[in-house]
């Protein structure tokens, strides 16, 4: 019976396991109405206490605005500090910016070229190769949302959501 009990055990646990995932995939809202004052330091205290970083600051004028035009670099800075510019599927920073969310500024990476940089030898130029596709590699971030009270319509209450963030690019083959 010892065997037993092992395996009940850990169908017990497997079934928390899979209850807590579906749970944390789906919206949650918080419980409370709060002022336009109170709202934003309700939302900081739930984001550092699910450990996002609260502090950030993002200085606008070292980013690109989201869907402006990209290019494809024909020419790899291979002395640059930053993988961004070394990678054989470049990308930049953007900043993404939604009014009623927190955090309302994030920061995302857009691919810069559809196929890969590939270099022929010692001082040849990258081309563009389309039988490699530049993807974005995403992170999921939890975000919360503003949304107005129903018996209040002057206060507001927060719900979280989880989006998928493109934190840099990489370089994949084609599919067949």
């Amino acid at each position: 019976m010892p065997g037993l009990f092992k395996i009940m055990q850990t169908l017990i646990l497997l079934g928390l396991v899979i209850a807590k995932c579906t749970w944390t995939s789906e919206a949650h809202k918080y419980k409370g109405c709060f002022s336009t004052e109170k709202l934003e330091h309700r939302a900081l205290k739930i984001l550092h206490r699910n450990r996002y970083q609260t502090d950030v600051h993002i200085d606008e004028t070292q980013y690109h605005k989201l869907g402006m035009k990209k290019t494809c670099p024909t020419v790899l800075r291979s002395q640059s500090v930053d993988y961004n510019n070394r990678s054989v599927s470049p990308w930049r920073y953007s900043i993404d910016s939604v009014e009623g969310r927190f955090p309302e500024k994030i920061v995302v990476a857009e691919c810069l070229c559809e196929g890969c940089l590939i270099i022929k030898g010692p001082g040849h130029h990258g081309a563009q190769h389309h039988a490699y596709n530049s993807v974005p590699i995403e992170q999921t971030q939890m975000v919360l949302m503003k949304t107005v009270c129903l018996n209040n319509p002057e206060k507001y209450s927060l719900t979280s959501h989880f989006v998928k963030v493109p934190i840099a690019c990489t370089c994949v083959r084609s599919r067949i």
